[in-house]
């Protein structure tokens, strides 16, 4: 009874530090979305071939980022038929919310790195 709910604990504690790295992300999303909207509204009338290549980065960072979080969840997702209880499965969705998450902060942050240096 008492591994239960310093299981349940952790689990909570889990999904409150998924939900902070999703909180944590939104600084350097809004930052690189500004930029990149004031790139795309410069660009706008004139385009260039630095604009061009910059908007093929971003789709090709988005995609990259979503199937690597994708896979990376699928992985862990593949446990479920193994796992023994209700709390188990629970901690398998969060894990999957970690991997999927991983891919897609690390690009952000990086795209604010790298954005903040252009500007």
């Amino acid at each position: 009874m008492v591994a239960d709910f310093i299981e349940l604990i952790d689990l909570w504690k889990r999904q409150a530090a998924l939900a902070g790295g999703f909180a944590a992300m939104a600084p350097f999303a809004g930052f690189v979305m500004a930029n990149r909207l004031a790139q795309m509204t410069t660009e706008f009338g004139r385009p260039t071939a630095a604009g061009a290549r910059e908007a093929e980065r971003m789709v090709a960072e988005k995609m990259s980022a979503a199937f690597e979080g994708g896979a990376a969840a699928s992985k862990v997702l593949g446990g479920l038929p193994h796992a023994g209880s209700p709390m188990a499965v629970a901690g398998l969705m969060v894990s999957a919310g970690e991997a999927a998450l991983r891919p897609v902060a690390r690009t952000v942050r990086a795209n604010a790195r790298r954005l903040s240096r252009q500007g």
